[in-house]
């Protein structure tokens, strides 16, 4: 697949900061990784390294460094505590630690068998650079070498760039990345992925953008080749983190293999995103519904050109009541679209873009063709059409297993190969995928089940609601009753708890009302895949 990459042209891959790096510099610098590596730590295929860096261009050359050679990347969430990098790295076994100033820092005191290499952000202001030595300097203390000081000494080697980088041998079934899986009820789970699974995920997405570009061809009126030629070089705006399948797949991979420019913030800041819209002629913009609800109420919106963006798309949560709307209004020229798939699936199993998904703006996307569904009820038996029970999802993409656990491995596959997904849906009799709750988010209330994310989909459509989130608590008659937890937005007024009993009343059955409201004007508490910790909030609510 990286053999697809134009890796001699001039042409601008990515951007962060003041550094504009060509495609012929970026296959430099993954060429010069790749041989320190496989000369000082003797990486090479199979081996397994562990990668922990927030979304910075060495993220991008390592990865790249490390397929180069074979091995298989365990991209580490880099938002996480040291324990908990220390216990990823732990147990999948890796070899080395590639790591930003953050994650070397975390992990000092979580010292482990594998040694750790530190990338220094060398793009950085003066008060961003004073905080990113601070970290270098503890990692070093702890026994950390810095990736540009080994480069340099590397590159004085008159011998070490005549030494042959051979291209490696790997098979289709052969572990590619492994990625890890939410921790909310344990320890995270690395899932890997395979060399096609990721294939057939980057040309998936490579379909998506050839249906977004048939959607604009017709729209003016013209032939795709007409189109192809006024075109200007595909450029994404990367906001999902590039340990999530949606930021690694969906957005650096396939982007690479068209040729495209890679857009890189250092922190999400609305005005920062819209100037570089605007700056770089940005084309793509995935991203979550908060962002995209951050760049629609900033208030410099109107001044900044904006019409270069092609494909607006969003997933992660579903939209609130009008804002598919106001990103229709705000980006005319903009194809919207949305995508439901799993860290375990490699990416999207099902899309929806341009007239579809405007159409149907409640699905989670068509089931595509390289995937099979189905929907099975609580007894295994198979769900009719439009009856939700769990998604279970059958894909050259999923993952080969959870590394080193066959008892979850084993829970997650049926014997037919499908694998569950753990959500509760339906498909319609068009292919359309509806996600109605997660399994384990189901609350039995007197004998009646009530799917959260159908009552969180309404509170969300309450025009003073900004965050909402439901969970079952035990309840001596009952059996559970519901709970919601919501947040008004900050210019909302007085916002009671019957007020928004009566609000879901009006859009829903009568037992699905939550039996409790609690109003709380702090955001939230999310875990690190930015999901509402539910966990916690059933302990603090409901003293379990």
């Amino acid at each position: 697949m990286l053999a697809s990459v134009p890796w001699a042209s001039d042409s601008v891959c990515i951007v962060y900061l003041g550094q504009r790096l060509t495609y012929r510099e970026v296959a430099v610098t993954v060429d010069r990784i790749a041989r320190t590596l496989q000369g000082r730590y003797g990486i090479g295929v199979g081996s397994r390294v562990g990668l922990a860096m927030r979304n910075l261009p060495d993220w991008i050359h390592c990865f790249l460094a490390l397929a180069r050679l074979g091995a298989i990347p365990v991209v580490l969430n880099s938002r996480a505590a040291g324990e908990e990098l220390a216990a990823a790295r732990d147990s999948i076994g890796v070899s080395l630690m590639l790591v930003d100033s953050r994650c070397g820092r975390e992990l000092a005191v979580h010292v482990g068998g594998a040694p750790v290499v530190v990338a220094v952000d060398l793009a950085l202001s003066a008060a961003d650079a004073a905080r990113e030595q601070t970290g270098v300097d503890v990692a070093v203390r702890a026994g950390a070498n810095r990736l540009d000081e080994l480069l340099q000494q590397d590159a004085a080697s008159a011998s070490h760039d005549r030494e042959p980088l051979l291209s490696p041998a790997v098979e289709p079934a052969d572990p590619a990345t492994i990625l890890f899986t939410s921790g909310t009820t344990g320890r995270a789970k690395g899932a890997v992925l395979s060399q096609l699974g990721t294939c057939n995920s980057v040309w998936t997405n490579l379909y998506a953008g050839y249906r977004i570009a048939m959607d604009v061809a017709a729209r003016y009126g013209i032939s795709m080749q007409q189109l192809a030629a006024m075109s200007p070089q595909t450029s994404i705006l990367l906001m999902f983190p590039f340990f999530h399948t949606s930021g690694l797949h969906t957005g650096l991979l396939s982007t690479l293999v068209r040729g495209g420019k890679v857009v890189l913030m250092r922190r999400w800041d609305a005005s920062t995103a819209l100037s570089l819209i605007e700056s770089e002629k940005v084309t793509q913009f995935p991203c979550v519904p908060t962002m995209m609800w951050d760049l629609l109420k900033t208030p410099d919106l109107p001044r900044y050109k904006l019409d270069s963006l092609v494909s607006v798309s969003t997933g992660g949560q579903a939209l609130q009541k009008g804002l598919l709307g106001e990103i229709t209004k705000a980006f005319p020229r903009a194809v919207p679209g949305t995508g439901f798939g799993m860290t375990e699936t490699t990416g999207a199993v099902a899309m929806s873009v341009g007239e579809e998904y405007l159409q149907r703006p409640g699905t989670a996307g068509r089931v595509l063709a390289t995937t099979e569904v189905k929907v099975v009820r609580e007894d295994g038996s198979i769900a009719a059409s439009g009856e939700p029970g769990e998604i279970c999802l059958r894909t050259a993409s999923n993952m080969l297993e959870y590394w080193g656990d066959r008892e979850e491995t084993a829970r997650a596959f049926d014997t037919e190969g499908f694998m569950r997904s753990g959500d509760i849906g339906y498909v319609d009799h068009e292919g359309f995928l509806y996600i109605v709750d997660r399994k384990k988010d189901m609350v039995i209330s007197a004998g009646e089940n009530i799917y959260c994310a159908e009552v969180e989909r309404v509170l969300l459509a309450h025009p003073s609601l900004a965050e909402a989130a439901t969970f079952g608590v035990p309840d001596g008659r009952l059996g559970e009753r519901l709970v919601a937890v919501v947040v008004p937005h900050a210019s909302a007024g007085e916002v009671t708890a019957e007020h928004v009993r009566e609000f879901v009343g009006e859009h829903l059955a009568a037992y699905k009302i939550p039996t409790e409201v609690r109003v709380q004007h702090e955001a939230l508490l999310r875990n690190h895949l930015d999901k509402v910790d539910k966990v916690f909030l059933r302990r603090f609510y409901a003293g379990e």
